[in-house]
């Protein structure tokens, strides 16, 4: 009895790379699965459908769910949906897809477990089928929220003078304490390890005085609020500071 693999899907988010994203990858109809003979393998962020060599009477596709091991993945995933589960096709004449460019889906999200995407497979007999999933990580504007003394002068840098930002005044925090905010003026893509580092600094009569040399990235979590010119709206990432 000799096994092969006969398709090959590789992962990739651009959130998590180079790393493997938290996603577990299953048959969706594991005893039909089971049924034809196929045995799938997940290795990272490669997964294998594995039939024996002689096998004959291979469906023509299949189809795997993409389990997400927690609710950041759909948050930070381009085109992730809460309520519905997208819906990615690779027949045999196609061997890249992005997730962000999956049509509507009418297939609900399990009450249990978030599902990323749910993937069709083409098979080809005789052939092994090497595919990508490239996954695009949410872009977000970084609004730092600043409080403590002077809080209202400070300006903030980017070591590469490649991000410009624009102060958006002053806002009340829930406590009731006053924030200044200084928010990035283009959206950044979310990472897990960003290649930003920004500055705190504050203007003085010999030039900037840096006060925190490099400021943290934000969490992920996102916020719709409205846009500058008042039409429509963007999604932020909310950080704050505290200048002692």
């Amino acid at each position: 009895m000799t096994w092969g693999a006969i398709a090959q899907l590789r992962l990739e988010h651009d959130y998590y790379a180079p790393n493997m994203p938290p996603v577990t990858v299953r048959p969706s109809d594991a005893a039909g699965f089971d049924k034809a003979g196929l045995l799938l393998r997940q290795m990272g962020p490669k997964v294998l459908i594995v039939a024996e060599e002689d096998n004959t009477d291979l469906p023509e596709s299949v189809s795997l769910d993409l389990d997400v091991q927690n609710t950041d993945v759909i948050a930070l995933t381009e085109g992730a949906d809460w309520t519905y589960v997208p819906q990615i096709g690779l027949p045999g004449h196609l061997d890249h897809a992005l997730l962000s460019a999956a049509g509507p889906s009418e297939v609900p999200q399990p009450a249990a477990s978030r599902k990323l995407a749910q993937v069709s497979i083409g098979l080809v007999p005789g052939s092994l089928r090497r595919m990508t999933l490239r996954c695009e990580a949410v872009a977000s504007h970084w609004a730092y929220h600043v409080t403590g003394p002077g809080s209202d002068e400070v300006i903030i840098e980017d070591s590469e003078g490649e991000v410009e930002f624009d102060p958006l005044g002053t806002v009340d925090l829930p406590d009731g304490t006053p924030a200044h905010v200084i928010r990035t003026r283009s959206a950044l893509p979310a990472r897990a390890r960003p290649l930003q580092r920004f500055s705190l600094s504050r203007p003085g009569p010999f030039g900037p005085r840096t006060l925190i040399p490099v400021l943290p990235a934000p969490q992920p979590l996102f916020t719709s609020v409205p846009a500058p010119d008042g039409a429509g709206a963007l999604i932020q990432s909310d950080i704050y500071v505290s200048i002692f």
